[in-house]
């Protein structure tokens, strides 16, 4: 592999502000910016501000892919005594909460699918 010489002779002005905007690209994807996620480019005079999340705060949701050969029923509560409201297809990539209620992940609202047949797809960032 060869390397340029403009690769190798870059200002530290120029060097600053690439490093501040992969920055604020990784920021943006981290803190809620899903699959998404676009941060302008730094001003050169001015640099650019990352803000970070709260410590302590959590992710919530992430992606996972739905791992069940005949699909995923979602149902209306956290348990499987709750009525099916619709499916997954498997090998669907869902956005589910990180956390599980009596086995089940939450999908939406009153929308529930057993955390058994979901694989956590660590490509994406929980969000």
């Amino acid at each position: 592999m060869t390397v340029t010489a403009a690769c190798r002779t870059m200002s530290p002005r120029r060097s600053a502000a690439r490093t501040a905007a992969v920055a604020a690209l990784s920021a943006a994807a981290l803190l809620g910016g899903g699959l998404t996620a676009q941060a302008a480019a730094p001003n050169r005079t001015t640099g650019a501000t990352v803000e970070l999340a709260p410590a302590g705060a959590l992710a919530t949701q992430c992606y996972y892919r739905v791992n069940a050969s005949g699909g995923l029923q979602i149902r209306s509560g956290p348990g499987t005594s709750y009525r099916v409201v619709g499916s997954y297809a498997n090998g669907s990539t869902i956005l589910a909460s990180a956390s599980t209620t009596n086995g089940f992940r939450k999908v939406g609202t009153n929308r529930w699918v057993s955390s058994a047949y979901t694989v956590r797809i660590t490509s994406y960032p929980c969000e």
